[in-house]
């Protein structure tokens, strides 16, 4: 467990590094602010960045460490009220594999950008295999962004691949599993985009 989840913190942290550092580098970054910034304030934000970037990273990791739980909870729950006999650090292990799949996109942007014109409001925007992706941004009301964003292929291959692997892992139906993926963590999914929602209608 603990080899796996230091695998996954040093993707984590070389698929942002490679998003801080080559595709939101310093020139994207002064093409942004030199439109709101004079130009020593602009040098002074690029410096303050370069210097001071590395300590997200750890707090990046806090959080997500975090966020791990989430599911990992939600699920445990559901299984252990549907009296399925499993471990929290099993059901944690499920989920820390499954989490896997959400590199993918990460990759997909740090290569396409690699190919493609960069602009903030470019990665902002980017949202591959997504509900997001389908429609035009302006077209799309601001609190729509954030829920269009979330509904993505990526997300629904989470859920069945968290459902698959705790069937094989409980010797259950992929049925039963993903009742309880998207009654326990989809259903918290759905609240939280709510919430999202209400607090970006309530700012706009």
């Amino acid at each position: 467990m603990k080899v796996l989840l230091i695998i996954y913190f040093i993707f984590y942290v070389l698929f942002y590094f490679l998003i801080d550092y080559v595709v939101l580098n310093d020139l994207v970054l002064y093409e942004f602010y030199s439109d709101r910034f004079s130009e020593s304030r602009v040098y002074e934000l690029l410096d303050f960045r370069k210097e001071w970037l590395w300590v997200t990273y750890p707090i990046k990791l806090l959080i997500q460490l975090i966020a791990l739980q989430i599911p990992a909870m939600l699920i445990y729950l559901g299984l252990y009220l549907a009296k399925y006999e499993i471990s929290y650090k099993k059901v944690f292990g499920i989920v820390l594999i499954s989490e896997f799949i959400f590199f993918i996109p990460l990759f997909i942007k740090i290569i396409w950008f690699s190919y493609h014109p960069v602009s903030m409001e470019a990665v902002r925007l980017f949202a591959p295999l997504s509900l997001f992706s389908l429609f035009d941004a302006e077209s799309l009301q601001e609190w729509l962004f954030y829920p269009f964003k979330v509904l993505n292929v990526f997300e629904v291959v989470y859920w069945i691949l968290l459902a698959f692997l705790l069937a094989k892992c409980l010797k259950s139906s992929l049925d039963s599993m993903l009742k309880i993926v998207l009654g326990y963590y989809v259903s918290f999914l759905f609240c939280w985009v709510v919430f999202v929602m209400f607090i970006s209608l309530g700012n706009s």
